[in-house]
């Protein structure tokens, strides 16, 4: 067990704790995590996302899994930890067993770009910005965006890294709404596709192995989708872009649903991809 996965230990065995989870179904830590280790001894030997900014289930600690609870980031290297049976878990199970084909096409008049394209891939190369570029280089985002919305016209967006500020909203299980927290800290747009009513909005992701990545966190498309909260004329669609080797699987999901002033972290109906999308390099 690491110093940390001690720490949680520690953490949920407290009354404090849970006192919180009895009542609220979650609990909140209003120190960074460098901080809040520091206050019980710990001398953590990274930087705070590496404890909590979890991408996938499979990563969170099986200390606080094996106990039904999971943690969150809530900005500036804050924390909760939800209790899953009150909260069903944000994470996805997704499948690439049903992809439709999308084929590629590449630009006979530009030989070296494909060739230095394939060498980051066949280096294994985990650079997200180079992954998602490669379709739009083989013709693969306009018959995307053709599949979905027909012939229309479409640019590449504003994509990066923003510090935001909204409200984080829980689904319980008997269906209500409560408020978690009030997320304040940074979060990372890796791409988007604009059409004049739709903004297709991008979470990458480069694994090494089939089907490693499925289990992805649903605030790595909710987080960033909240800078366009206020957008009133615009549909936004998450897709989940995950490539493993020569093979690239995008996920479509329905219309995001914002709530009052911020997102809903766990509504189930809404992360179950509408269409899934293979691209075989």
């Amino acid at each position: 067990m690491t110093e940390w996965d001690d720490l949680l230990q520690k953490t949920i065995d407290t009354p404090e704790f849970l006192s919180e989870i009895n009542t609220n179904g979650f609990w909140k830590c209003d120190d960074s995590v460098i901080k809040y280790a520091k206050k019980n001894g710990v001398e953590l030997d990274s930087n705070a996302p590496s404890y909590v900014s979890i991408n996938f289930w499979s990563q969170q600690s099986p200390v606080l899994t094996e106990n039904d609870y999971y943690i969150l980031r809530t900005g500036g290297g804050r924390f909760a930890i939800l209790d899953e049976k009150k909260f069903p878990s944000s994470y996805l199970d997704l499948s690439i067993s049903d992809g439709v084909q999308l084929e590629t096409k590449e630009d006979p008049e530009f030989p070296e770009l494909y060739k230095v394209f394939r060498k980051d891939v066949s280096d294994k190369s985990k650079q997200e910005n180079s992954a998602l570029e490669f379709p739009n280089a083989l013709g693969c985002y306009d018959l995307l965006i053709k599949k979905l919305f027909g012939n229309v016209k479409w640019y590449v967006g504003p994509r990066g890294g923003k510090h935001s500020k909204f409200k984080v909203y829980g689904k319980k299980s008997n269906a209500n709404l409560d408020l978690l927290y009030d997320y304040d800290g940074p979060e990372e747009l890796d791409y988007t596709i604009w059409t004049k009513d739709c903004i297709l909005l991008f979470e990458a992701k480069v694994v090494d192995r089939e089907n490693e990545g499925l289990d992805i966190g649903w605030h790595k498309m909710a987080y960033p989708a909240a800078r366009f909260s206020k957008i009133n004329n615009y549909t936004i669609k998450p897709i989940y872009f995950l490539r493993c080797k020569n093979i690239i699987h995008l996920f479509v999901f329905p219309k995001f649903q914002f709530h009052n002033d911020g997102i809903i972290i766990n509504d189930k109906k809404n992360q179950i991809p509408e269409k899934i999308f293979r691209i075989d390099l």
